[in-house]
C-alpha cells in the first residue's frame, strides 16, 4: 500500500516537473522564428524592392491556409509522443476527393465539409488500430497506411474537375480583410490548439502521455485513450486541410498533397517541438508556417527554382532535428 502510495506521489511528481519544461521550451524558439523570418523579408527587400507588394502577400497567405493546417495535425501526434503521422496526405486526398466528388453531386456545402473532416478521422481510426491496439512502429504503421490508401485512391479516381461556379471554388477566392478566406481556419485553429494545450486538462494530459508515459500511467492517465484522441483529432484536423486544397484547384488529382509532407515536418520541428513527444509551442507553429510560407516566393525573386525550396528545408529539418537531439541528451545527462 505504501508502495503504491510512494509510486504516486513520485509520478505526480514527475508529471508536474514535464509540464513545466513543456511550458517553457519552445519559448526560445519563437524568437529565433521572428528572427530569420524577419531576416529572410529584408534580404528579399534589400534584392529587390517589389518582394513587398500584393502579389508576394497573397502568395504566402495562400501557402499558409494547408501547410498551417496540415502542421498543427502533424503537431498533435508529435506532442503525444506518436513520433510523426506519415499518413497525412492521404488524409488530405480523401477528404478532397470526396469534398469534390460531394460538391459535384449537389449536396449542401454544410454537408459536405462535414463528410470530408470525417474522413480523416476514419484515417486516424485506422491508425489507432495498428499503433495503439496492435501496437506497431507509429512510423511504420502511418507510413503503410498511407501507401494503402494512397493505392486505393489511386485505383479510385484519377482527376476530379469543379465547376468555377461551385462554391468551394468561390470560396477559395473570397478574401476578408486581405486575407484569403480560407486563412482563418489555420489562424483559429492555431490560437484554439495553443489555449487547449496552455489552459486545459486535456492538453496537460496529452503532453504528459508524449513527454512521460510512466509518470502519466502511474497519475492515472489513460495512454491508450489520449494517444487514439491524439491521432483521431489528427486526421479530422488534416482533413480541413484536404477541403482548403479543393477550394484553390477546380481540377483534383491523385497527387495532390504528396508534397506536403517534407515543409510539415520541417516546420514541427523547427518550431520547437520534440520528436521525443511531450514538449511543444502552438504559437512557434505560426511563425514556422509563416517563414516556410515566404521561402518558396523569395527564392523566386533570386531566380532560384523549386529544387532549391526543397533542398533548404530539407537542410532546416535535418538542423533543427540534430538541435533537438542535443536537447535531449543534455536533459538526459542532468
Amino acid at each position: 500500500m505504501k508502495s503504491k502510495i510512494f509510486n504516486s506521489i513520485d509520478g505526480a511528481s514527475r508529471l508536474s516537473s514535464l509540464l513545466t519544461k513543456a511550458g517553457s521550451r519552445g519559448e526560445g524558439n519563437v524568437l529565433i522564428l521572428i528572427a530569420i523570418w524577419s531576416l529572410l523579408i529584408i534580404v528579399s527587400v534589400l534584392h529587390r524592392r517589389d518582394f513587398l507588394s500584393n502579389t508576394t502577400f497573397a502568395a504566402v497567405t495562400y501557402n499558409m491556409c494547408i501547410l498551417g493546417v496540415l502542421v498543427i495535425a502533424q503537431a498533435l501526434v508529435v506532442i503525444s509522443g506518436g513520433v510523426l503521422d506519415l499518413s497525412l496526405p492521404v488524409s488530405i486526398l480523401l477528404s478532397a476527393y470526396l469534398a469534390a466528388t460531394l460538391t459535384n453531386m449537389g449536396l449542401p456545402a454544410i454537408l459536405v465539409i462535414f463528410i470530408s473532416i470525417l474522413s480523416g478521422g476514419f484515417v486516424g481510426l485506422c491508425n489507432v488500430f495498428f499503433i495503439v491496439k496492435l501496437k506497431l512502429n507509429p512510423l511504420i504503421a502511418t507510413l503503410a497506411v498511407g501507401f494503402v490508401g494512397s493505392g486505393i485512391l489511386t485505383l479510385v479516381f484519377q482527376r476530379v474537375l469543379l465547376s468555377y461556379d461551385s462554391w468551394i471554388i468561390k470560396l477559395g477566392l473570397i478574401r476578408f480583410f486581405e486575407f484569403p478566406l480560407t486563412w482563418y481556419p489555420m489562424a483559429l485553429l492555431t490560437v484554439l490548439t495553443f489555449c487547449i494545450f496552455k489552459y486545459t486538462r486535456i492538453g496537460r494530459r496529452i503532453t504528459a502521455v508524449g513527454g512521460n508515459p510512466v509518470a502519466a500511467k502511474i497519475s492515472g492517465i489513460s495512454l491508450r485513450k489520449y494517444r487514439s484522441l491524439a491521432f483521431i483529432v489528427s486526421g479530422m484536423v488534416s482533413a480541413i486541410a484536404g477541403v482548403v486544397l479543393t477550394s484553390f484547384t477546380p481540377e483534383l488529382r491523385n497527387t495532390s498533397g504528396a508534397t506536403q509532407l517534407l515543409p510539415v515536418i520541417t516546420a514541427v520541428v523547427l518550431s520547437g517541438f520534440s520528436l521525443a513527444g511531450g514538449s511543444g509551442n502552438f504559437l512557434a507553429l505560426f511563425l514556422a508556417v509563416g517563414f516556410l510560407s515566404t521561402l518558396p516566393t523569395a527564392l523566386v525573386f533570386f531566380g532560384l527554382g523549386s529544387f532549391w525550396v526543397a533542398f533548404i528545408q530539407g537542410m532546416l529539418l535535418i538542423f533543427a532535428v540534430s538541435a533537438d537531439s542535443y536537447k535531449l541528451i543534455k536533459l538526459k545527462g542532468r
